[in-house]
């Protein structure tokens, strides 16, 4: 097992989807159910904070950027520094075509950006655990 993969071959793959959307979170959680994840969905940073201390623990967390409460890379700098017992796979979701610093991204914590519209396949495929039911495909 790899520092990100904290799952236990019987189960599906725990995600975090942390997005202010309402329409774009319930589509994508959707469509991860549907690709054998188990998702929970919040809609802001403080939401997500909470929902990684209070919860399950999560093996991916996808983060939107533009958040209503705070940044999409600040929240992935606070998960990095929360005392957890496995380090989550965290990607970064954004609508902006932006210049991102790879030290930077590895910096605050984040594995991978993608880039909106997401292409659900290519999401699925880069993750950890490729097809995303238990322990990937």
């Amino acid at each position: 097992m790899s520092e990100h993969d904290p799952n236990p071959a019987h189960r599906p793959r725990r995600i975090l989807l942390v997005d202010d959307n309402a329409d774009g979170r319930k589509a994508m959680t959707k469509v991860l159910a549907l690709q054998g994840f188990e998702v929970t969905d919040v809609p802001d940073g403080a939401s997500a904070l909470e929902a990684l201390a209070t919860g399950p623990p999560f093996d991916i967390i996808l983060i939107d950027m533009l958040l209503p409460d705070i940044d999409g890379r600040d929240v992935a700098r606070q998960v990095r520094d929360l005392k957890l017992d496995h380090h989550p796979y965290v990607a970064l979701i954004t609508g902006w075509s932006f210049e991102a610093d790879p030290q930077e991204l590895a910096d605050c914590g984040i594995d991978q950006v993608f880039l909106k519209p997401v292409d659900i396949h290519e999401l699925v495929k880069r993750l950890p655990g490729g097809a995303g039911g238990p322990g990937g495909a």
